[in-house]
């Protein structure tokens, strides 16, 4: 069981967030419900901080170069970034469905 990822969601999860970063649309709960917030928050930060676009130059001229959204730089981890970019992602499609139901007229 999962969520399927294509490259074009993981592009559209990332720029949401971002224009949803850029509006102030995201916002961190205080106090943050979690056993270690401050660790919570610390590694919110790290992984916000880490995460972007990675390059790979393919090796020949038969190969394509390639490009990824990740976080997993130096053994580190993005699951809290990959996390947040799914409930903005699906919570914004389905506020899409929402109002679409909601303009559709009945007849």
């Amino acid at each position: 069981m999962g969520i399927l990822t294509t490259e074009a969601i993981k592009h559209a999860m990332c720029q949401l967030v971002i224009v949803m970063l850029r509006e102030k649309r995201i916002h961190v709960a205080t106090p943050l419900a979690s056993r270690d917030a401050k660790y919570a928050l610390l590694r919110l930060r790290e992984q916000m901080e880490i995460y972007s676009y990675q390059y790979k130059i393919g090796g020949n001229t038969f190969q394509k170069d390639r490009v990824a959204l990740s976080g997993k730089v130096c053994g580190m981890k993005d699951d809290i970034c990959i996390c947040l970019q799914l409930a903005c992602y699906f919570t914004q499609l389905e506020s899409q469905r929402a109002v679409q139901a909601f303009n559709t007229p009945v007849d």
